[in-house]
Order: C-alpha cells, then structure tokens, then sequence
C-alpha cells in the first residue's frame, strides 16, 4: 500500500491559501521581473503544501518547445536524476504535463507519475525519485509564458482547491511579463524617438517650464555652435533667442502656463536666432507642448533657413531683372513695330508713284527690245517692293491685334481668280501655269475678299518660287461637311523639292526659311506664308502643309463654307494670266 499523507484541517488550509494568493499578488504587483517573482510563489507554494520540489518551464530561444529555467526550490540536491532529465528535455506543445499546459492554459495534476502516461520524463528515466505532481501555468497577455510545477517523494490526491488558488496566481504572475513587455515597449519606442531625434538633420530643442533647456541634439549644436553640455540647463530665451524678442518670448510662456492659450504652439513659424559667436540667421520650426507628472514641457525641431532665404532673394532679383528684360523688350517690339510701319507707309508712296509712271511709260509709245525688259524688269521689281510694304503692314497689324475680318460669301471662283491675277506675273516670269479644278459644292466661302485673297496669292506665289521652271501649279477647291459644318478647302499643289520633315513643323514661323530655300537663294523673307496662316485662324479655319521630299508640297487652306446654293460643278484646266 503507498502512503497517504493526511491533509491539514480545512478551514486553516484555505485561510494558508487565501493567504499565499495575497502575499504572491503583492509580490507580483511591485516585480519588474519574473524570476524573483517565481522564486518567491514556489518558495511560498513548497512551504504551504509540503512539496519537495518547485520549478519553472519557460520558452526556448528557438522554436514553440519549453525547456527547464534552472530555477529549482527545495532539495534538488537530493534528486540528480529528475534534475539531470528535466535538463535536457525539450517540452513540445500538448505533450506531457508541460506540453499540455502549452496547450490548453490549465493546471495538471498527477498524483503517481509513475502510473500517468502523461508524464514525458517517466519515458527517459522510470526512476526519477519523485512520485507526485502538479503545474499550473502563467498566463500574460499573449498565451503561457511559463509553467511552474511542483514534485512530492509520494502519492498525493488531486486538490481541487489548491490547483484553484494556482490558476489565480499564475494569472497574478503573468502580470509581472505583461507589465515588464510593456516597460520593454516603452524603452524600445523611447529609445527610437531618442535616435530619430539625434540624428535628425533639424535642431531639436526642448525646455520645461521655467525655461530652461533640457534637450538639444546633434544638429541643434551645429546650428548653434553649443556643444549639448554647455546647453542644457541653461535658459533658452537667453542662449538662442535674440535679445529684442526675449521679453516677448517669457511673455508667452507665462501666459500659456496661466491660461493654456498660445498664439505660437502647433504653427510653422519663421523668425530669427542667434548663433553662440552673436550672429542672427532666419528660422523655421514648429513649436508643440507635452505634459509629463504634472509638469509642462516646450519641444521644437528648428530648421536654418539660411540657404532658402538667399534662394528666394536670388529669385525675387532674378524675376525682378526678368521683368527689366521684358519691359526692355516690349519697349524694342515696339520701335521695331513703329519703325516698321513708319518705314512701310514712307515707302507706299513713292513706290506708288513709281508704279503709276511705269504704267505711264508701259502704255506708251513702243521702245525698243532693250529697253521693254528693262522697263518690265522694273515694272516687276516694284510689285516685289509693294508686297514687301504690304506683307510688313499686315505683320504690324495682326501683332497691334487690329486684323478686321469682314467675312461676307464670296464665290471661290473670284478669290481663286483675283489671287492668280496678283500672282500671275510672277508665275509669266517662270513660265509656271496654273491649273485650276473646282469641284461640285465649293461654289463660295464665308470670308473676307481681300485676306482670302491675300492667303491664296501667298500660296500661289510660295509654289511658284518652288516649281521648276514651267512646271505646272495646281489648285484645287473641294467641300466637306453637312450644314453648318461645311467648309472648302483650297489645296495649291506645287512640283518643288518637297520639305524635309524635320522643317515641315516651323514652315510657318514668321521669317522662316528652309534650308534649300537659303541654299537656292530663293526670293522672299519667309511671311507670306505665315500671314497666310494667321488668316486662316482669324476666319476660323485652318492651313495645313503635306510634303514628300523630291515630289513637292501641298498647302491646304481651309474655310467656312458660305450658306449652300444651286450651282453646278466648273473645272478651268488653262495658263494663269499675264501681267497687263
């Protein structure tokens, strides 16, 4: 028969246990750390209940299995081999007594371990010196973080009110891990902020309510050239702030610390300080107050903004010249624009008269070969000298914004017509004709006669200069669209060389000139077309440029189509007309 030892009286065994769970809460309250915690409940538990032996299981390093603590209470000397097996013995989660408590948070008692198949150490050694155990685990926040199990030399039953009272302590204990993972927490994010606020590249600044500073990091000793010895304890106001701002600085404190208003606190602000050699420079920071223990403290990360005040001053002098360019500029635009105009309208009129005894001279009596090209030569250089004046005092016009548009319907047969006249000496010149195809519908145009004129002559007169000699131009007139999204399209299709693409874009930039055009010395300064373009917009249609180098070019102008008539389709396939 085995021993059974008699329990204490009842009543006095749980006072023993009301008293050991308040004595082990009192402990666990003011612990920071498990282990002495533990040491003190199996101390007070192996007192209490006569047990021979405590001990306590915790978490390996790696992996979910528990191993022994080392911390053992009682005789242990008595019992190597328990000692020795529990040593190395690793405990997996649900098997054994410990790996049972892993698993389901609950205490297990065995009153024979030698007849339990629960207990793991029974399979590596059946001899372990010990006959009776129990364990109850300790559980934080996060699951068991230990187990703490008890062994007697003999039998002993289950008590239910004992393994009751461990439950509860072991919930006590695991106070003490929550309560040391948070202060862990709390170092750790202390010990984060501390490092993001030392190497920070702004100057962080803090000072308690008295004004003096208690925290300055590394930048903040490079701003100010004092090293964090030499400021801290010192009063802020007096050590960065410059003197004419010092009584307005103490005043604001003081009425924060009185009244909890702040003028300052929470804002970006921009203001001046002083360096350590008694040199000022420009700020930035933003000011914000915490409450520690009753106590307030001022933080601020302060920002020199030195480099972007010079910045901003280089800009402001540099837009400040930029406007003196622009005005400058427009200044020049604008005796460029009145030299223009007034060298245009001196050269109208004796060009005028020119032209008028020319004609004088040309429809007089007959001279002879000789003289008939000279005159004709002159006759020519004259148109040249008066489109010039008129292409310039339209380029004046549209630039002073006063381009008048009178748009009226006007067949394309008289634009078409009236710009081949204007061209048509030139063209006679070459030996260049026009072919002329006007299709069914393109019967008239909502426009300005003249502008429309003046766009198609430009036309005319750019693929004149660009045909070989004698090469036909052609024109067409087409219309597109219904209602009142119909429009005409005049397309002048020349035999030139054609435009490279990389030119095709700035074809009509005012003054531009191909490269062949340079090359070829090509008459012209490079408006007629872009006139030609502006026309098109101010009536709101379009001119548009299709080239394939080495077969010519096609410019297309584009207009609204007048009101739809009755009509019928006219083609005219014939020689341009020649100067009178």
């Amino acid at each position: 028969m085995e021993e059974v030892r008699p329990v204490p009286y009842e009543a006095e065994r749980r006072a023993a246990l009301m008293r050991l769970l308040d004595d082990v809460t009192a402990v666990a309250s003011v612990s920071e750390e498990l282990e002495p915690a533990a040491r003190t409940t199996l101390e007070a538990v192996c007192e209490l209940t006569g047990w021979s032996l405590g001990h306590m299981c915790v978490p390996a390093d790696i992996g979910d299995d528990f191993v022994s603590s080392g911390i053992w209470v009682g005789a242990i000397e008595r019992f190597p081999v328990l000692r020795e097996v529990t040593a190395r013995t690793r405990f997996p989660p649900g098997v054994g007594t410990v790996g049972k408590i892993i698993i389901t948070g609950k205490p297990v008692w065995s009153a024979d371990m030698n007849r339990d198949p629960l207990v793991l150490r029974t399979r590596y050694e059946e001899n372990l010196g010990v006959r009776a155990v129990f364990a109850f685990p300790v559980v934080a926040a996060d699951g068991v973080a230990a187990v703490m199990e008890f062994f007697a030399d003999h039998v002993v039953p289950r008590d239910e009110a004992l393994l009751k009272v461990m439950a509860s302590l072991g919930h006590q204990l695991g106070r003490v891990i929550d309560r040391r993972k948070a202060h862990q927490l709390l170092e750790s994010s202390r010990s984060r902020l501390e490092q993001v606020i030392e190497t920070s590249m702004e100057g962080f600044v803090s000072m308690d309510a008295t004004g003096l500073i208690t925290g300055w990091n590394s930048a903040a000793e490079r701003m100010f050239g004092y090293s964090r010895e030499e400021a801290l304890g010192r009063p802020l106001h007096e050590l960065i702030v410059p003197p004419r701002y010092r009584a307005a600085d103490r005043a604001g404190r003081e009425r924060f610390l009185s009244t909890g208003q702040s003028n300052v606190l929470g804002r970006r602000l921009e203001l001046s300080a002083v360096r350590a050699d008694g040199g000022e420079f420009p700020i930035e920071l933003v000011v914000w107050a915490t409450r520690e223990h009753g106590q307030w403290t001022f933080n601020a990360f302060v920002h020199d903004i030195t480099d972007r005040r010079r910045a901003e001053q280089a800009l402001r002098e540099a837009y400040e010249a930029e406007q003196a360019t622009v005005a400058r500029l427009r200044e020049l635009d604008q005796a460029k624009s009145d030299f223009i105009a007034t060298v245009s309208h001196e050269l109208r009129t004796p060009l005028t008269s020119i032209a008028g005894y020319l004609e004088i001279f040309d429809d007089a009596e007959p001279v002879s070969e000789h003289q008939e090209r000279m005159l004709q030569s002159m006759i020519r250089n004259t148109a040249r000298l008066q489109h010039l004046v008129e292409d310039l005092l339209a380029v004046n016009t549209i630039d002073a914004g006063r381009l008048d548009v009178d748009t009226a319907p006007v067949p394309v047969r008289r634009i078409l017509d009236e710009a081949m006249r204007t061209a048509g000496g030139e063209a006679h010149d070459s030996g260049h004709t026009f072919r002329v195809h006007v299709d069914a519908g393109a019967d008239s145009v909502n426009a300005d006669v003249d502008l429309s004129v003046r766009a198609v002559s430009a036309l005319l007169s750019n693929a004149v200069k660009f045909s070989p000699t004698g090469a036909p131009v052609t024109v067409r007139a087409s219309a597109a669209g219904e209602g009142a999204e119909r429009t005409v399209s005049i397309a002048v299709t020349d035999a030139g060389p054609g435009i490279d693409p990389d030119e095709l874009p700035r074809i009509f930039d005012r003054f531009y000139r191909t490269r062949y055009a340079v090359e070829h010395a090509i008459q012209g300064i490079g408006l007629g077309l872009s006139l030609a373009k502006t026309i098109a917009q101010a009536h709101g249609g379009v001119l548009t440029a299709a080239s394939t180098p080495g077969e010519g070019s096609t410019f297309t102008l584009i207009l609204p189509a007048a009101p739809e008539q009755d009509g019928r389709s006219r083609e005219q396939d014939g020689r341009g007309p020649r100067p009178e």
